[in-house]
């Protein structure tokens, strides 16, 4: 662990000017897993969604952030709350799932929480000592809405979100995001590689290869633009003007299963953009639709991955919109399939004898970011 922490700390101090990958260690690492949950993960945001996934009064959506279990709820003044979702007396999870409740009753002693977290009932525990149902309730979660994505920062310490991600936010104010809604959700469970691995995976290099058929015919990798600050990176994928097709507008769109929104720059329309607000996977973006893929670890060398197709409002009213969002879930689980190949075989290839630091190309300071934003949190003092 030493060693590899000392190699860390090299990557960290020079801004990885040598253009390498993590060592492999680091994507298998018991011991710098639960480094990674104290310095990134507990003390980093973290999305577990979208805040139109909990709209009306009592809607709540349940969802665990490297092993602590959350729920959001929806309460009756409209307030979007986070809490966990452990239960103050023996540690059941009060909710599983998703669903609409007027209360938060755990299902095994039946204590029952308001909607803002208090407690109401906790039956038979009046001759308990020093038990006083007024002052319990579950601990709220530190959390924020950027865009319609609902944040959460374990340790409560972090700095605020939103201002670091300003420069994104007048870049994309276009797309009206905020009122964007999920239109559907792909659970795709566990998977047996390292978040580390599915970041890395996060460039469009690999259009060459993984996604020759798919992404590379209309997304050619040569021409992504990167974009890298601390807290995110931003790529833009221009389309092959071969690929474009006419809205009704009279007006060049990248392809798509919907009609782009109206008001959108030229550059918005023709490409997709892929948001990483680090360490979660990524927002993907294009005019007519988008994905937020929420990545979440669950120990070294493994993971969940949930995907939400979510839509502009104008999307939802089309006569056949039934039709075109299982085409936009089966392009998602098409482009899926081709990188749970290859993440496979990466995360297994990093416990080789024969497998080192890797050189990174010019199309990938994604990884070169990523290395370097890994690095400094698990060596230095950043907040």
């Amino acid at each position: 662990m030493d060693e590899l922490l000392n190699i860390l700390s090299g990557i960290a101090d020079d801004g990885n000017q040598s253009w390498r990958t993590l060592p492999p260690a680091a994507y298998h690492s018991d011991a710098l897993f639960e480094l990674e949950r104290e310095r990134i993960f507990n003390a980093g945001w973290i999305c577990i969604g979208r805040a139109d996934q909990v709209t009306d009064c009592g809607d709540y959506l349940s969802i665990d952030v490297v092993g602590e279990p959350l729920v959001m709820v929806r309460d009756k003044e409209g307030v979007l709350r986070v809490f966990s979702n452990v239960c103050r007396h023996r540690w059941m999870r009060v909710c599983q799932g998703a669903g609409n409740a007027g209360s938060l009753v755990c299902p095994y002693h039946a204590w029952t929480y308001n909607l803002d977290g208090s407690l109401r009932a906790a039956p038979e525990m009046d001759q308990t000592p020093d038990f006083d149902i007024g002052t319990t309730s579950l601990p709220q979660v530190h959390h924020e809405v950027w865009e319609g994505f609902v944040y959460v920062n374990l340790d409560g310490n972090a700095k605020p979100l939103t201002p670091q991600l300003q420069s994104i936010t007048t870049r994309i104010s276009e797309y009206k995001l905020d009122q964007w809604r999920v239109a559907a959700t792909v659970d795709c469970g566990e998977y047996p590689w390292d978040w580390k691995v599915m970041q890395d995976n996060g460039e469009c290099y690999h259009h060459y290869g993984a996604h020759s058929e798919t992404f590379q015919i209309d997304y050619p990798a040569r021409d992504v633009i990167t974009e890298c600050d601390d807290a995110w990176i931003l790529q833009v994928a221009p389309s092959s003007k071969s690929s474009r097709r006419i809205g009704d507008d009279g007006l060049e769109y990248s392809p798509g299963n919907f009609e782009p929104g109206s008001g959108l720059a030229d550059w918005q329309r023709t490409s997709f953009t892929l948001i990483y607000v680090l360490p979660n996977f990524f927002i993907y973006l294009q005019a007519d639709m988008g994905m937020n893929l929420r990545m979440l670890p669950l120990g070294a060398g493994r993971i969940h991955l949930l995907a939400d197709v979510i839509l502009p409002p104008q999307a939802f009213m089309v006569s056949d919109f039934e039709q075109r969002l299982s085409t936009c879930v089966e392009f998602f689980k098409r482009f899926n399939e081709e990188d749970v190949a290859v993440n496979i075989g990466v995360q297994d290839g990093s416990h080789s004898k024969f497998a080192g630091s890797a050189p990174l190309s010019h199309l990938e300071a994604h990884n070169r970011h990523i290395a370097w934003w890994v690095a400094s949190r698990l060596t230095k003092q950043v907040t």
